[in-house]
Order: structure tokens, then sequence, then C-alpha cells
């Protein structure tokens, strides 16, 4: 099949396919004229790469996941001890994100603030207001790295 067709398959847009190719997670074959050709099993691998990266993992950490997800001979501790990484490195972050959320209460109460109205709770973002006097969006990096105790 075709990247459009790959595309309309899996819900991911053109533009992320050559992305997912670019970063190494996708080979597909070419044609003579150099056009993609996808198999069903790169549908697959589409799904999966999606759920890592909704899951908050970076593309180098998938392409050294994928092997390890094919290959039913790789050890599944491997798999096992990359999730659990992944878990602690979350928790991590979202403790940070905690104390911060609490040191603005704290800065809030100390001022004399009233909680802003286009500020949503813990089910929706900040980063969706639309006040342009509302604080810029931290673009700190929270994605999962290689690295660390995530891979050896």
């Amino acid at each position: 099949m075709r990247i459009g067709e790959l595309a309309a398959r899996t819900g991911a847009s053109v533009r992320a396919l050559r992305y997912y190719e670019q970063q190494g997670l996708l080979a597909p074959q070419r044609t003579a004229a150099g056009q993609r050709v996808y198999s069903p099993q790169h549908e697959s691998a589409v799904a999966t790469i999606r759920d890592l990266l909704a899951a908050g993992f970076c593309s180098s950490v998938i392409r050294a996941l994928l092997p390890a997800l094919s290959d039913p001979v790789m050890s599944s501790e491997r798999l096992r001890s990359t999730v659990d990484a992944a878990e602690t490195r979350l928790r991590s972050e979202k403790h940070v994100i905690t104390q911060e959320l609490d040191r603005l209460a704290e800065l809030r109460t100390q001022w004399g603030l009233a909680p802003h109205p286009h500020v949503r709770n813990e089910s929706g973002s900040h980063d969706e207001s639309h006040d342009p006097e509302a604080a810029p969006f931290d673009h700190r990096d929270r994605r999962l790295r290689r690295g660390g105790p995530l891979l050896p």
C-alpha cells in the first residue's frame, strides 16, 4: 500500500509516517520511482508506535523497543524493566508537577489572588487557555528519553 492508504488505515498523518521513517521506526520498501510501499505489518507497527508515543516514550526509546516487541525470543525482562523505568520516571514527573502546583497555590494565597477562571482542574489542561495574558506554556521536555535507567 502507499503512504496515503497507510495513513487512512492507521489514523496517522502522512507527515507522521515520514517522521517515523526518518527516526528509523518504519522501513518501507521503495519503488523504482522512489515511492514508499508499505506492507500490512507496517499497519500494526504504526499502531504500536502511536501507543508508545501516547505513553510518553520518545522515538529513540521506541526504536530500541520495537525489536523486542516483534521478536518473541527477546527477553520480556527487557520490556518489563523499560516499562518499569518509564513508570518510575512518570511518577517522578507527576510529583514535580504536584509540587509546582502546590507552590503556585501558595503564591496565589500569599498574593491574595483568586484562581483564574480559565485554568482548568486536573481533567483539563491549562495550556488550552486562550487568555492572551495567561503565562506562556513551559516547554520543558517531559518525554521519556533514552539513557539513564530506561535502556541499557
